[in-house]
């Protein structure tokens, strides 16, 4: 997996007070120090943080000996400030961005112990958790002094390759997550969690059609990518040699299976042979290598997904594969979900996917007709007969059962639902039979 930081920058330069030349200035004379923050989209966005939003900024300088100089807090989005500083004088910077709080220190020193504490995984209403720090800068008349912002968090990128599987097999990905996220991480320094209660029960997920995207082949047969975000993690090196990635894996016994991150992912499954009666647990744990666990800030990791032949070997990265059934008679899945809400204009697809693929398999027709009468949608049956394309029309709800098996073994329900205010769902969607 490869990884790339990202860097932001503060940026301070000397403006003299007067029009006095360099050789004119008496001694600890001091000039006037612009301090600009590079500002970035304040636009807020929901379970994707904005990387680059930057909404409050403290910025601490400290003098030769360690002792704070200047403690400015900027606040509201504002990215620039002033302050007098001594020309000749070396100085010391620290900045951290986005804490939502005001961070100061009497010394340098004490910001060796200084600690960002996250509520939960995913709120970045204040944007990332940055830092930067900067040594013995001295200030002269032309002084520009750069203060490079880096985020104390890790990005990380994932997507699925099934181009290994064997013909006939499908897994869908229905959930993605960080295990064993940290809760807080030291700001100046490595950050290593050392018990699991340092670590959140479940970290920043992704589900439900935010996980669409790994069921997307593009034209390389590789699926789009979702990302995660997790504060720094450094563990280390494992001992001794590994041979595959299976291997990176740890027992019941061992501490670091509640202290190294990891990416955990539910999976639905289908072969000829087998289907899941409850998703598929995928778990591996994270790292700069097969031997590797450190997740590193401001670091972009990309993980690329590749299971092999059925797609069910390989235990040592996998945590629970107890749902796998042998298939029954007749399997049903509907697909995208039982449950349909839309607006005028929308065209949505829905269907069964089906096996054995010989199974008798009506698509519900009649009740198509029904709802096409009372204006609802326009449909067209796909050409396999397994599925539908709805245009939808007007406002108001229909019901399309779909039922699979001789005479019927099992039956679908969807609900559409078209230009309807949320507050008439006043029922529970139907299950499968």
């Amino acid at each position: 997996m490869g990884r790339q930081g990202r860097i932001f920058c503060i940026v301070l330069s000397a403006l003299l007070a007067t029009g006095c030349a360099w050789t004119d200035m008496p001694e600890e004379k001091k000039v006037l120090c612009r301090i600009a923050v590079n500002d970035g989209d304040y636009a807020s966005k929901a379970m994707d943080p904005d990387e680059e939003r930057i909404s409050d900024v403290s910025i601490m300088i400290f003098d030769e000996r360690g002792d704070a100089e200047e403690c400015l807090w900027l606040q509201n989005g504002q990215t620039t400030t002033e302050v007098a500083l001594v020309v000749g004088k070396r100085y010391s910077f620290r900045a951290c961005a986005n804490f939502g709080y005001r961070t100061y220190a009497d010394h340098i020193d004490e910001l060796d112990e200084t600690i960002y504490y996250m509520a939960y995984p995913d709120e970045y209403s204040q944007g990332m958790p940055m830092y930067a720090e900067i040594d013995n800068i001295r200030i002269g008349e032309d002084a520009s002094v750069e203060l490079k912002l880096q985020r104390l968090m890790a990005k990380i990128s994932l997507r699925m390759d099934r181009r290994r599987l064997s013909e006939g097999v499908e897994m869908n990905v229905l959930g993605v997550r960080i295990g064993n996220c940290p809760k807080s991480v030291k700001v100046f320094g490595k950050n290593t969690v050392s018990s699991h209660d340092q670590c959140f029960g479940m970290g920043f997920s992704r589900d439900d059609v935010q996980t669409a995207v790994l069921n997307t082949i593009r034209q390389d047969d590789i699926s789009g990518t979702v990302t995660l975000y997790m504060l720094e993690n450094m563990q280390g090196d494992i001992d001794g040699p590994i041979d595959s990635d299976a291997e990176k894996v740890f027992g019941e016994q061992d501490h670091r299976r509640d202290i190294c991150s990891y990416i955990e992912m539910d999976i639905e499954y289908l072969s000829h042979e087998k289907y899941s009666e409850r998703p598929l647990v995928y778990r591996f744990y994270l790292g700069d290598s097969r031997t590797n666990l450190d997740v590193e800030r401001n670091c972009h990791y990309m993980i690329t997904v590749c299971p092999e032949d059925d797609g069910l070997k390989g235990d040592g990265w996998r945590v629970d594969k107890s749902g796998i059934s042998d298939l029954g008679p007749t399997y049903i899945k509907p697909y995208p979900s039982q449950y349909v809400r839309g607006k005028i204009g929308d065209k949505v697809h829905i269907g069964c996917k089906v096996s054995p693929q010989n199974t008798p398999f009506d698509v519900g027709e009649n009740y198509m007709k029904d709802d096409n009468k009372t204006g609802i949608y326009d449909y067209e049956i796909d050409p396999d007969g397994h599925g539908a394309v709805l245009t939808l029309t007007g406002p108001g709800r229909g019901w399309i059962y779909m039922e699979a098996g001789a005479p019927v073994d099992r039956g679908v329900l969807f609900v559409i639902e078209v230009d309807l205010p949320t507050d008439t769902r006043q029922y529970e969607t139907p299950c499968s039979s």
